[in-house]
């Protein structure tokens, strides 16, 4: 009788052991899965993606179309609308017009500073410029030093104006990351209906460079695509400055 109280007693106390173990280690272990499944996640996200564009919004007369590239965490985006607007008035906004630090506040949110390195050279068809942008904390400010390449093709007078990171070319500024991989392409086409269709790729690597939680931005991009076409730019086109603009540039009359 007594070697069966003894046996009890043991297995009573075997499972209060084994429910009192420390807490510690319990977190520690719901830690580690944890963190092993954002790993696995992670991984998983960048080797998907088709390569191919998908429409992901279609309000306003805008469309917003979204590629998940193989490799790479942060989607890109294409924007597209029309209006009735003269290349004029839209190439101005990139070049001449438009090169200061107030359209820099009004086209990126925390958008601080704007120096103009190099004015835009007709010759060679691009400019220079380097604007700072705050991130809340505990994130670095972030810049980005540009140059804006025109290019327009003589049948179809299609302008085309890649904005492409030049991360190397000047010295970067202490406690400022630099972004290393930009490329935004915007695309004027004059249409038939005497319009010109308005398009937009982003291909920026927010993610590439310091910590930035990729997934929240990912989540941002097509809405914040959408509202800066319905909003910001169908608007600023509509002022004076840009509607009543001369660009000194061979192609840019007026097709319509």
């Amino acid at each position: 009788m007594n070697e069966a109280s003894n046996t009890a007693a043991k297995d009573k106390a075997t499972v209060a052991k084994k429910v009192k173990d420390p807490l510690w280690k319990r977190i520690y272990f719901a830690f580690s899965l944890f963190v092993m499944a954002v790993i696995v996640a992670h991984f998983t996200w960048l080797a998907c993606g088709s390569a191919q564009w998908k429409l992901a919004k279609d309000e306003d007369g805008i469309k917003v179309y979204v590629m998940k590239a193989p490799g790479d965490a942060m989607l890109k985006m294409r924007t597209v609308m029309e209006g009735d607007y003269t290349l004029n008035q839209l190439v101005s906004q990139h070049i001449g017009v438009g090169d200061n630090l107030q359209v820099c506040k009004e086209w990126i949110p925390g958008c601080k500073d704007f120096k103009r390195i190099m004015d835009f050279n007709p010759q060679r068809g691009y400019d220079r410029d380097l604007w700072r942008v705050e991130v809340p904390g505990p994130f670095d400010d972030r810049e980005l030093l540009i140059s804006t390449i025109f290019h327009q093709d003589k049948a179809t007078k299609t302008v085309t104006l890649d904005v492409v990171g030049m991360p190397n070319s000047l010295p970067h500024t202490p406690g400022v990351v630099r972004l290393e991989r930009i490329h935004n392409q915007w695309t004027y086409k004059p249409l038939p209906s005497g319009k010109i269709e308005v398009a937009l790729i982003q291909d920026v690597g927010f993610s590439d460079v310091g910590f930035l939680p990729y997934p929240l931005l990912n989540l941002t991009l097509v809405d914040d695509s959408h509202k800066f076409f319905a909003t910001t730019l169908r608007s600023s086109l509509l002022e004076d400055k840009y509607v009543h603009a001369k660009v000194d540039l061979v192609d840019l009359e007026d097709i319509r």
